[in-house]
């Protein structure tokens, strides 16, 4: 399991997983296993809460789009919940606000 993930819930609306400091080059390889791992138990949704990570790097990215073309593989979803002011402005710089579905809480990102 990765330092970064806090703890990983299975509700109804899918697989939630809460996740907590940097994901970069050091911490990226190990969540992008543990994620993977995930999606490989095949949930309708994997749900990834952000409000708890203060910095995200393109190998961070990198994974969370790997871990998304997976998901849509198994014709599961990958939803964002609640990204931080830091990690959603990387998001919007790179234009992938508009490619990853993001919901403000858990309940929206099950309508998603």
């Amino acid at each position: 399991m990765s330092d970064l993930i806090q703890c990983v819930e299975k509700s109804d609306h899918g697989t939630v997983v809460s996740l907590c400091g940097d994901i970069d080059l050091h911490h990226s390889p190990a969540l992008h296993l543990a994620l993977a791992n995930l999606c490989a138990e095949e949930p309708k949704r994997l749900i990834l809460k952000l409000a708890d990570v203060s910095y995200i790097d393109s190998s961070g990215i990198g994974s969370l789009v790997e871990i998304y073309r997976r998901m849509k593989k198994t014709n599961g979803s990958l939803v964002l919940v609640s990204p931080s002011e830091r990690v959603r402005s990387v998001l919007e710089i790179t234009r992938l606000d508009k490619f990853f579905p993001i919901a403000a809480s858990e309940e929206e990102a099950s309508g998603l």
